[in-house]
């Protein structure tokens, strides 16, 4: 399913964010990667907030 690679995509970026949070060195470092890994996390919910709304749009039609 297309919608288990794109989640799968983003969980890679979380992870490969949550390595640089930890190897960061500054502080402004340490908001560069919590700012990417929001941006990811949110690109994920509205993706699987869309499929969701699809769903329900088929559903109750």
């Amino acid at each position: 399913m297309e919608l288990l690679k794109e989640i799968d995509t983003i969980i890679e970026e979380v992870k490969e964010e949550a390595g640089n949070l930890k190897a960061a060195e500054s502080p402004a470092e340490e908001v560069e990667a919590l700012k990417e890994m929001l941006d990811a996390l949110m690109r994920g919910a509205r993706q699987v907030q869309e499929k969701i709304d699809q769903y329900n749009d088929r559903r109750y039609r």
